[in-house]
């Protein structure tokens, strides 16, 4: 029987934790279990308090992390937040995109006033985003200078691998939407399947680009007053996914209270969709469909999570006057 590698439970924790307390840990393990494997239950305790202490160390938990440091991880995780948004919301876009064809003219107001409102936050949340990254640049450069391109190697590796994964499924499913068109009836099934499995590859690659700037974010040092305003930024992105929150949640009851069919309508969101090609079908017992559940749960829990961060910038940024 091979000999447990007690070393490799220390991956759960983070790299100043496993510097620290490595050793110790290791020795710990060896006593407690003396060469036999580590049971599941222990195991378990493991990697939940390895992940409190990556949490604690990413500086949205505690009070033993600087104020520059708590600030930077909680901006981060409203980054990680309006990612959440970019991906449902997109889901969102594409299933309420033809909601007028089924919806009477004089109840349009309140519903398109909402869409609208989730477009303008989409928009200022990509210009929040530009904006942070651009406050970032300058410390990033010196990063470069000062330990050159092996510092952020790994992280743009990966940010280019997902961005080249993410154009070439965009190409290839562009492509096949032109192929459609002419060429007859296609089966449904196979064709949403293509979109969800083009869909998943985007939100993969989005998600993977937005931990690698987080990733290299940490490792540079910030000045002061470029904390300062990566703070007030991601304050600003908390109104913003407030907005967007309460945009899907204002069009989801208009269209409920007004147009219900719309939710059991034959709407085949593809680009081969056209107002003569949806027939009304239902009735007002389907006004809350599965999809637009888990994107209002998805919302909330992100929104939350930005909001508890807002609330440790906003404490930080006091204390740090």
């Amino acid at each position: 029987m091979t000999k447990p590698d007690y070393v490799t439970h220390l991956r759960w924790y983070p790299v100043a934790w496993r510097q620290r307390y490595g050793e110790e840990f290791v020795s710990l393990l060896d006593e407690t279990y003396a060469g036999q494997r580590v049971p599941l239950k222990a195991s378990l305790s493991i990697v939940r308090a390895g992940a409190l202490e990556r949490v604690r160390d990413f500086g949205v938990i505690g009070d033993g992390t600087s104020d520059q440091r708590a600030i930077t991880g909680s901006a981060l995780t409203v980054l990680m937040a309006w990612v959440v948004f970019v991906v449902t919301g997109s889901v969102f876009a594409k299933y309420a995109e033809h909601w007028q064809w089924v919806t009477a003219s004089n109840e349009r107001t309140l519903p398109s006033a909402a869409y609208d409102a989730v477009a303008v936050g989409a928009l200022l949340g990509v210009v929040i985003t530009g904006a942070a990254a651009l406050a970032v640049v300058p410390a990033f450069v010196r990063l470069v200078r000062s330990e050159g391109w092996q510092a952020v190697r790994a992280p743009l590796r990966r940010s280019l691998i997902a961005g080249m994964v993410a154009l070439a499924s965009s190409g290839g499913i562009v492509l096949w939407a032109h192929s459609l068109h002419g060429g007859g009836a296609v089966p449904f099934w196979p064709n949403r399947l293509v979109f969800l499995l083009w869909f998943a590859l985007v939100a993969v690659a989005i998600f993977v680009v937005a931990a690698s700037a987080g990733t290299v974010t940490r490792r540079i040092h910030l000045e002061a007053r470029t904390t300062r305003t990566l703070g007030a930024l991601a304050l600003s992105m908390n109104v913003v996914l407030v907005v967007i929150f309460a945009g899907v949640l204002t069009w989801w009851g208009a269209i409920a209270a007004n147009s219900p069919w719309f939710f059991s309508s034959e709407v085949m969101h593809s680009p081969t969709a056209t107002p003569g090609s949806i027939t009304i079908v239902g009735s007002t017992n389907h006004v809350a469909p599965v999809l637009l559940i888990v994107i209002g749960l998805a919302m909330l829990v992100s929104l939350l999570a930005a909001l508890y961060n807002a609330a440790r910038i906003t404490t930080r940024l006091r204390r740090a006057g």
